[in-house]
């Protein structure tokens, strides 16, 4: 296969196996020869933040003179963003090879996986093979039934802010989403958690049932371009009013991996936080434009506060996916913006533009409806005009099409 014949090999793979759990992706890996039992692992799992957290601790390792292995999801442009090697992606050589292997293996021993059990066990092989120090691993939607759950007790286990989302699957409550984040915690590991006030309980349950030492951040005060948590202050290259949380969550699991022998020199710390980057997290690309991918309510709240210390008029991109809390999400955000250009995406999942105009006008909030994503964003920047800020925001995919935009434009990274 080549790379564009493996991915289209991946993409063809059901998202969903029964039965539910890790019994074939076990097997699966032990054909490539177990490779996640050769590897040392920092678990995240959480509602929000995940990927902010395990980004600026692979930042943080890397600086410290580890081979740092990543693994995330989704991405936003290109699939080999899912698996980093010291923040290099994936070569699309290599992620061919591997997906390749990975494919052979499953079909001679009709092993058949979910696409993100699958992808999960071709890039354990590839950090085994790199000889990765340690791989910062970000779960899926889950945590007690992630295929990313296969590991070994990892150095840490890491939750992040939970709330509400994908409740279909993950449960009704925020108890019960907790609880199953909570299935990442394995006896023999230290648990970090983000505050989690509303559930504390839960998180204190899990860990005291798996035997497992259990650390809550406190709150950590942001300021411009740093934060500061107990007696440390940094620089801290990721913007957002939500981002000093995260940090203290990172910080938290450095002190651990030192505590467990970990060599992480302060000098890594603190370049990595001023240097760490993170696509589609309240990421300016240009002085007047910022793309955010929070597509859930606590997500879309924290957006809503990160735009309002801009003390600048906003006019939004927005785009949402029909099986999120869209009405709740749409009524939070759009109240941030002097205008809401509705636009939509070429994908069953994605919310009318029509719809959202309707509870645009509904709350009284001004809004044109755009279909088209490139001409909703030429049409923000018209309405914003010198002194305004364009946020385009609602769903991570949106955030994708949106990078890919302004890229072919050269407006980016300025």
């Amino acid at each position: 296969m080549d790379c564009g014949e493996a991915l289209g090999y991946v993409h063809s793979i059901p998202k969903f196996v029964r039965p539910l759990g890790n019994a074939k992706l076990g097997a699966l890996l032990e054909k490539l020869g177990d490779p996640h039992k050769e590897l040392r692992f920092v678990h995240v799992a959480g509602t929000n933040g995940k990927g902010s957290v395990c980004a600026m601790t692979a930042e943080i390792l890397k600086r410290s003179g580890y081979k740092t292995g990543l693994f995330t999801s989704p991405f936003i442009e290109v699939f080999n963003e899912r698996i980093r090697i010291n923040n290099e992606m994936i070569s699309d050589a290599e992620l061919a090879e591997y997906i390749s292997l990975t494919a052979e293996t499953a079909e001679r021993h009709g092993l058949e996986v979910s696409e993100f059990a699958f992808i999960t066990a071709a890039a354990m092989r590839y950090f085994r093979d790199r000889e990765c120090d340690i791989v910062v691993l970000e779960t899926g939607m889950g945590g007690r039934l992630d295929a990313t759950n296969i590991i070994p007790p990892p150095e840490t286990a890491v939750l992040t802010s939970i709330g509400l989302d994908h409740m279909q699957f993950l449960g009704d409550t925020i108890e019960e989403i907790a609880a199953e984040k909570c299935g990442i915690i394995k006896r023999g590991c230290t648990v970090v958690s983000a505050p989690n006030d509303r559930v504390r309980s839960v998180i204190e349950k899990a860990a005291e049932e798996a035997g497992a030492e259990l650390i809550f951040c406190d709150k950590a005060e942001r300021k411009p371009g740093s934060f500061i948590y107990k007696t440390w202050g940094y620089h801290l290259s990721l913007r957002g009013a939500y981002q000093a949380e995260n940090a203290a969550a990172a910080l938290e699991t450095v002190h651990v991996l030192r505590e467990k022998g970990w060599k992480i020199p302060e000098r890594a710390v603190a370049e990595g936080f001023e240097n760490v980057s993170w696509k589609a997290r309240y990421e300016f690309v240009a002085p007047y434009i910022v793309i955010d991918g929070g597509h859930n309510i606590d997500g879309i709240r924290a957006l809503k506060a990160s735009l309002a210390e801009e003390n600048r008029p906003v006019t939004l991109v927005l785009a949402m996916m029909k099986d999120k809390a869209y009405e709740l999400c749409i009524h939070t955000i759009a109240s941030a913006a002097q205008t809401v250009i509705a636009a939509e995406l070429d994908m069953e999942r994605s919310l009318r533009c029509t719809e959202i105009k309707r509870i645009c006008d509904d709350a009284g909030v001004s809004c044109i409806a755009e279909p088209d994503p490139e001409r909703a964003i030429d049409r923000a920047a018209e309405l914003a005009g010198a002194n305004g800020l364009v946020c385009i925001c609602g769903s991570l995919y949106l955030a994708g099409e949106a990078e890919k935009i302004l890229k072919n434009k050269g407006i980016f990274n300025f």
